[in-house]
């Protein structure tokens, strides 16, 4: 499976390390991050950060040790990649998972892990929480919930439901073995308590106690969620299920059509074996078939949960996928209309690659690293107008206003970034400030547009009142099709 992964990096290539998501979209904010932390800001109070502090300090310790380039921090999402690779490997010799299973696995394994995480932050919590789902397949519950706990300090959110089923499934196992005591609760929660005080002392020290608070609890991310209005069934998220505009091959040919089946198969499964579940429990909790039982109703129930709690963007199906690619793997298949259900699931995961090959050979032919681009993948159409935008930027003080990114970073002759995730309803007054300061010290504005290809991880620009009245005073001297340049009157 890893090797697979490995194939599938170098394919998408192109788009991995292009220009755009890196300069002006999520992606490139780890520079951004590891930037602002190294040069004294704090994360929540100096700038808007939704994510767990554990994800900034691997941040800071990976860029320790590697440049702060974005090939370094791809080389890092594709050591995450493998990490829940290996984990879901673990889970498969853990619940002796046979051939047909097996090939499942190693088709899908490309939909189980994010071609580059958009934060440090997705990419630990996918180890943590896919390492969990190997210890619970083997009947280690309590080490589960320690992985769990770390998970909550990396992103707060799936975590939180994860150790709380993990909980629920520990307390009735013991209550039908009659064996619930203030010792048997202790040694089932030590490792987790052990891990979760570590960490909080760990990272008040680094951060702050005010800034561990307020990231251990999922504020920011509900708060940017409801900002953004997300969802899977009314928010831009329904967008994934039913973008406008596209027919039957869209749900035939792309992700949909494996989430959506798969989804189907996984909750197929997951009802006989939470009843099986619950008629064994405390009874045969170390044989195969009761892990295996366990591990198809969690993950069943940690994916519903992902569809009704943390369903962001369109793009963010894959956040948790992992979770849905192990659960259907694992599902009984003695019976034969269970084969044959997941050899059709194995038909519909192949025919999901088609417009990923055709993406990433288009991407290939169509693209190209320049000097220009910070030696990143671009079409000519970007690097002839961030070309024409460097040219007029030559000599002069110039301030770039976007989303997210890197674009500072790459090129240092830009005024130094003072946050990131700039975000309209989520800015606090001292980013708002500190971007006004920005701005007004700037002898020229770059202002890039959302849509800039690939459009899967580029960022426009939020603009709030107060930055608005400071562009004000410049005159906008050019408009292309991906940037506009105001220059000072």
């Amino acid at each position: 499976m890893s090797v697979a992964i490995l194939l599938w990096d170098l394919l998408e290539l192109p788009q991995l390390l292009s220009f755009s998501p890196v300069a002006f979209g999520d992606p490139g904010s780890n520079l951004t991050i590891s930037y602002l932390v190294s040069h004294g800001y704090r994360p929540v109070v100096d700038f808007n950060y939704p994510y767990g502090l554990l994800a900034i300090f691997a941040n800071m310790a990976w860029f320790r040790v590697a440049p702060l380039t974005p090939v370094s921090y791809q080389l890092a999402s594709v050591i995450c990649q493998l990490g829940v690779a290996c984990a879901i490997a673990r889970v498969a010799r853990a619940l002796a998972f046979g051939p047909l299973q097996l090939i499942f696995l190693f088709i899908a394994i490309g939909r189980a892990v994010m071609p580059t995480y958009p934060n440090f932050a997705h990419g630990l919590e996918a180890i943590l929480i896919c390492l969990a789902v190997a210890e619970q397949a083997r009947g280690a519950r309590a080490n589960a919930l320690a992985l769990t706990t770390a998970a909550v300090f990396a992103k707060p959110s799936m975590g939180f439901v994860y150790s709380a089923l993990l909980l629920t499934l520990m307390a009735l196992d013991l209550n039908r073995r009659r064996r619930v005591s203030l010792a048997t609760w202790f040694k089932q929660i030590e490792p987790s308590a052990i891990a979760g005080i570590s960490l909080c002392v760990l990272l008040a020290t680094v951060f702050g106690v005010d800034v561990l608070w307020r990231t251990v609890l999922p504020i920011s991310g509900v708060a940017t969620y409801r900002t953004l209005k997300t969802g899977f069934f009314t928010g831009i998220g329904a967008q994934f299920w039913k973008p406008a505009g596209v027919n039957w091959h869209y749900y035939a040919g792309t992700t949909i059509g494996l989430w959506a089946v798969a989804t189907v198969y996984l909750l197929w499964g997951a009802v006989p074996a939470a009843w099986r579940l619950w008629e064994n429990s405390g009874t045969k909790s170390d044989s195969t078939r009761m892990r295996r039982d366990e591990m198809v109703f969690s993950c069943a129930l940690l994916h519903l949960a992902f569809i009704f709690l943390f369903f962001g963007p369109a793009g963010s199906w894959n956040n948790y996928s992992y979770l849905l690619i192990a659960g259907a793997a694992a599902v009984p298949i003695e019976r034969h209309i269970h084969r044959y259900a997941l050899c059709a699931l194995i038909v519909v995961a192949v025919s999901t690659y088609y417009a990923v090959v055709r993406e990433s050979i288009a991407a290939w032919r169509s693209t190209s690293r320049t000097p220009v681009t910070a030696n990143l993948w671009s079409p000519t159409e970007v690097r002839d107008e961030w070309s024409r935008v460097l040219a007029l930027c030559k000599g002069r003080r110039t301030v770039v206003v976007h989303y997210a990114g890197a674009v500072e970073i790459l090129y240092p002759e830009f005024e130094r970034p003072t946050g990131t995730y700039f975000i309209v309803g989520l800015m606090n007054a001292a980013e708002i400030q500190g971007e006004v300061a920005r701005i007004e010290s700037a002898d020229v504005i770059v202002l890039p547009h959302g849509g800039m290809p690939p459009t899967w991880a580029a960022g426009g620009y939020a603009l709030t009142p107060e930055t608005e009245r400071a562009i004000a005073q410049f005159k906008h001297t050019e408009e292309s099709t991906y940037f506009s340049v105001y220059e000072r009157r």
